[in-house]
């Protein structure tokens, strides 16, 4: 029960769902600003981009171990790059308090895949965790605490109109909450990777 509480606070900052919702409304805010028509339906954003997310997460959680271990890349290695690998995101989320930068164009209608699903929720950072905890902790925690952390995803992308009718500095202080996360878990990460060394 523990693992599944460690690794689900690992994915949870990793995912980072208040910096994905902090980077939705921006999107949003600056399309209506502008006044251009906004392709992006929240109904699909909600299920097919925290949908399109697990898949690729659960996947990393499944094949990352033999694919390490076909590269010979041994698992203190991987936990030290996978923290250096981190700390971009955890700076970005510290700073700006969302997960990426706004877009300055239209999206497209496949806009729940790219860019909101992949790279925002589903990003190296996160597949880098995901194959981290599938090693060291197990396969299924892993996918447990994706699911539950993409559902809470899922849930903020959900209630959309809520944090619209909110000041975006609450999100972003949020976001700035999960950037903190992601940092210690940046760390937890480069300290296992020494001690293993």
């Amino acid at each position: 029960m523990i693992d599944l509480l460690v690794v689900l606070g690992g994915m949870f900052a990793a995912v980072s769902p208040f910096g994905a919702l902090a980077a939705v409304l921006w999107y949003r805010r600056d399309s209506a600003a502008t006044g251009a028509t906004d392709p992006l339906d929240v109904r699909r954003l909600m299920l097919l981009s925290a949908t399109a997310a697990f898949v690729v997460l659960a996947g990393a959680a499944l094949i990352g171990g033999p694919l390490l271990d076909a590269f010979a890349i041994t698992d203190s290695t991987f936990e030290f790059a996978a923290a250096a690998a981190m700390v971009p995101l955890a700076i970005r989320l510290i700073v700006a308090g969302d997960s990426m930068a706004a877009l300055r164009r239209r999206v497209p209608e496949y806009a729940w895949l790219f860019p909101f699903s992949v790279p925002l929720l589903a990003s190296p950072t996160s597949v880098i965790t995901a194959i981290s905890y599938g090693q060291r902790i197990g396969a299924i925690e892993t996918i447990i605490a994706t699911a539950i952390a993409l559902v809470v995803t899922a849930g903020l992308f959900a209630t959309l109109a809520f944090w619209e009718q909110q000041r975006l500095l609450v999100v972003q202080m949020l976001g700035r909450a999960s950037g903190v996360l992601l940092a210690g878990l940046a760390l937890e990460m480069a300290l296992d990777g020494l001690r293993a060394i």
